[in-house]
C-alpha cells in the first residue's frame, strides 16, 4: 500500500468536504447513544 507523501490542498479539502466526504467519529455517536441508554433507565428504574 502507497503512502501519501504530500498533504491535501486546501481545493481538495474544499472539494471533498462539497461532496460530503468529511471525517465522522464513531465514538462520539456511540458516547451519545451510551449517554441517551443511561438516561432512559435511570429516569424507567426511578418509576418503578
Amino acid at each position: 500500500m502507497s503512502e501519501k507523501t504530500e498533504q491535501p490542498t486546501e481545493k481538495k479539502l474544499r472539494d471533498g468536504r462539497k461532496e460530503g466526504q468529511v471525517v465522522k467519529s464513531i465514538e462520539i455517536t456511540s458516547l451519545f447513544q451510551l449517554i441517551a441508554l443511561f438516561l432512559y433507565f435511570h429516569f424507567l428504574t426511578e418509576k418503578v
